[in-house]
């Protein structure tokens, strides 16, 4: 048993179409993550910063979960940058794909996204008792669109497929 195929995309419009919109609003999306992103990682910089500066009070054990804790939220939000900085400019060249009806890219962009989907979510929710609420609502709703997107780009794949076989 194979993933659903979906005739239309969004119910009106056709796959082709779907699939273009879908990819210009993945990359808008894509690209305001990507500016969050940088936004939160500058933030945890600065809050490890001055967390280094006033930690002297603390105890050493206080002081270095404090720190470690710090640095990790850094790390992942400076790893998140880079992945939503390469599914920005994989967005751009599905779009290139997807109008041009090259079964390569939309097979290698499906993947992909699923690999990234699994990859996003885990390092995102894995640490998102730190971040704020808009934060996680715009993640919970970009990876609802990116599941629709999976669906809508596997059906057009196979249409395209199928469409070259007859």
């Amino acid at each position: 048993m194979g993933m659903p195929r979906l005739q239309k995309c969004c119910f009106c419009i056709d796959l082709k179409s779907g699939n273009i919109i879908l990819g210009m609003l993945n990359a808008i999306l894509s690209f305001g993550l990507f500016i969050t992103m940088i936004v939160t990682a500058v933030e945890f910089g600065a809050m490890e910063r001055d967390a280094a500066k006033t930690l002297w009070v603390l105890s050493d054990m206080e002081d270095i979960e404090v720190d470690a804790r710090l640095s990790g939220l850094y790390a992942m939000s400076v790893i998140l940058v880079f992945m939503f900085l390469a599914k920005f400019l994989f967005d751009i060249f599905f779009i290139y794909g997807v109008y041009t009806e090259h079964r390569g890219i939309i097979k290698a962009y499906y993947i992909m996204w699923t690999v990234f989907i699994l990859l996003s979510m885990f390092v995102f929710f894995s640490n998102s008792y730190y971040y704020g609420i808009k934060t996680i609502l715009a993640e919970v709703f970009y990876i609802a669109i990116d599941l629709y997107m999976v669906l809508v780009s596997y059906s057009l794949y196979v249409e395209i497929n199928t469409r070259e076989e007859v």
